[in-house]
């Protein structure tokens, strides 16, 4: 899907859509600061902190992109490899935005949510934190203290929300498990978001590829022409896409944040304990 234009024309067409992406970010940043200082509920909150991860991404998207006009004129390095991996992160930052400003949740299906990435985070703390030899040091961390603890009263949470939100057992013990972010999976959570479900997968699908270094990112290398001194047609149309792919998730999510933050009043919910 990048390899349908001449190098001139890759040229041309990457810089008119970077100048659209400057755009749609610059809309987003504006949304973001006109928000500081404003007292907000936890749930708001979480939300901004998000979108300004997106915006984030976005931003060091834009500065990988910002000599591309004179790359083009006399060479030099377009690291198309990160573009897709910060596409992906921002993917995944827009559908994040989305599924916890999601402004049709009730209080429990929030708390349900909420309790479930805690455990989430909790699990993976100790995956890793076990990995690195920590639990075994001298003197043991205050995370292994209080881990079991921990995990007991949160899956106790999250089991009595789930059983009071209708939930099987099947779909209870696999959020217990603590490896679940959504309570429907990435796929349910754009579904929610009003996306089109195939295409965020093929999306996610498709950038993975770089975030990775698997075989579709490296194997034809040298049909692709890639290039760190003179970036090939491949290249300028690849970055072009990846953008593309971008711009309608964060356009989404700055479009919710909107609707969702600035007063206390936009979310019904409100604070929980």
């Amino acid at each position: 899907m990048a390899e349908v234009q001449t190098e001139r024309e890759a040229g041309v067409a990457l810089l008119s859509l970077m100048e659209t992406f400057e755009i749609v970010v610059r809309d987003a940043i504006k949304i973001s600061e006109s928000r500081i200082g404003i007292d907000h509920t936890g749930r708001q909150n979480l939300t901004l902190f998000i979108f300004a991860k997106l915006i984030a991404h976005c931003m060091s998207m834009g500065t990988i992109l910002s000599h591309c006009r004179r790359v083009l004129k006399m060479g030099g390095l377009l690291d198309h490899f990160s573009l897709a991996a910060l596409g992906r992160t921002a993917l995944d930052a827009s559908v994040t935005t989305m599924y916890i400003s999601d402004p049709n949740l009730d209080r429990d299906r929030w708390d349900l949510r909420r309790q479930i990435f805690r455990l989430h985070e909790l699990f993976n703390r100790k995956r890793f934190l076990t990995a690195a030899g920590a639990e075994d040091g001298t003197p043991q961390l205050a995370f292994f203290k209080t881990y079991e603890e921990r995990k007991a009263t949160l899956r106790s949470r999250v089991e009595t929300l789930a059983t009071q939100l209708g939930y099987s057992p099947v779909q209870i013990e696999r959020f217990l498990k603590g490896q679940h972010v959504f309570v429907d999976g990435a796929r349910g959570a754009a579904r929610e978001a009003g996306w089109d479900v195939d295409a965020f997968d093929f999306h996610q699908a498709y950038l993975s590829n770089w975030v990775h270094s698997h075989p579709v990112s490296f194997l034809r290398f040298d049909d692709q022409g890639i290039s760190f001194s003179h970036p090939s047609d491949y290249q300028l149309c690849f970055c072009g896409t990846v953008l593309k792919i971008t711009m309608p998730y964060l356009r989404n999510a700055t479009d919710r944040v909107n609707l969702f933050t600035g007063s206390k009043e936009f979310d019904k919910i409100g604070n929980l304990d």
